[in-house]
């Protein structure tokens, strides 16, 4: 069934994204860096049908909810009609919706669709971020994977060809070493044109900084073992700072909640208190301070912390 929907999308649209498919080729180029591996006038037209499909189940929902509440939002009729024959001329041209039963379809119909529409058209970007963080995450100690063998002698393709045998070490970056394979032994590429067709492909600008050192040394007829061993110290360093920075942002945080939300909030539960005691306060403040200000402020330094990591 979801086959079948696909090919009506792709039968219904398909033509008209493929005409246009040089207007999309960011979505394609998102589509490739997440390794979504669906030609983007596909992808497009499911985007389309299931847009469509969205806003008609939208609208029925409208309809049964209006007819089930029975509420109409109907224009009343204008004041002047006040003789039968006018009153029975507006009755024979009236409809069941009004204008704003009409304006409310039509925002319905229009956020339905959009969001549909704009989920699919954005999924593909919002799953390149994902996979930069985690390969991001990964990419020093595969570096230093990389260096440690390129140390011992190993040849650098068969470096890469070990590296994506290794995922569950080194996560994304396993999978990326795939697309270097799946080049080289597969599509017939030599080992500098799989390295730049992935420079273009990978998700993560560390990665791509990387390997584009490496076909630079290349082609400059250097050795690529002394590069990866230098960028290995060079992003291990990195990630030492970046640990050692965040450390230091955890200790201000830290300052921050405890006086914003630890012993301020005391003080002032404190003060209330002892108001409430004499009658001069309520309870009302109290309890918002208990069960809303602390609560709300310990999400946002969470929010905050897992922003900055």
């Amino acid at each position: 069934m979801n086959m079948d929907l696909h090919e009506l999308a792709f039968g219904l649209f398909g033509e008209y994204f493929r005409k246009r498919r040089a207007k999309f080729s960011s979505v394609r180029e998102h589509l490739l860096k997440a390794r979504i591996y669906v030609p983007v006038e596909r992808w497009l037209s499911n985007a389309v049908l299931y847009a469509l499909i969205s806003a008609i189940a939208a609208l029925s929902i409208y309809l049964l909810l209006k007819s089930i509440l029975k509420v109409h939002f109907s224009a009343p009729l204008p004041s002047d009609l006040t003789s039968p024959a006018e009153l029975g001329t507006a009755g024979a041209f009236s409809f069941p919706f009004g204008f704003i039963d009409f304006v409310l379809m039509l925002m319905v119909i229009l956020i339905a669709f959009f969001s549909v529409f704009f989920s699919f058209y954005f999924f593909p970007k919002i799953k390149v971020w994902e996979r930069r963080g985690r390969i991001e995450a990964f990419l020093p100690y595969a570096i230093g994977y990389i260096s440690s063998m390129a140390s011992i002698g190993v040849i650098p393709y068969e470096i890469f060809k070990k590296l994506s045998e290794m995922e569950g070490s080194y996560g994304e970056v396993s999978m990326e070493a795939k697309q270097i394979v799946r080049d080289v032994e597969v599509l017939g590429f030599d080992f500098i044109t799989a390295l730049r067709n992935l420079t273009t492909l990978t998700a993560s600008l560390q990665m791509k900084s990387f390997l584009q050192g490496a076909v630079t040394t290349a082609l400059s007829g250097g050795e690529m073992g002394p590069y990866f061993i230098n960028a290995a110290k060079q992003y291990m360093e990195d990630r030492r700072r970046k640990y050692g920075d965040f450390i230091t942002m955890l200790g201000l945080f830290a300052e921050f909640y405890v006086v914003g939300l630890v012993a301020a909030p005391l003080l002032i539960m404190v003060v209330m208190a002892i108001m409430c005691f004499l009658g001069s306060a309520s309870l009302a403040t109290l309890a918002a301070i208990v069960y809303i200000i602390i609560p709300l402020g310990s999400a946002g330094f969470i929010f905050l912390i897992g922003l900055y990591s």
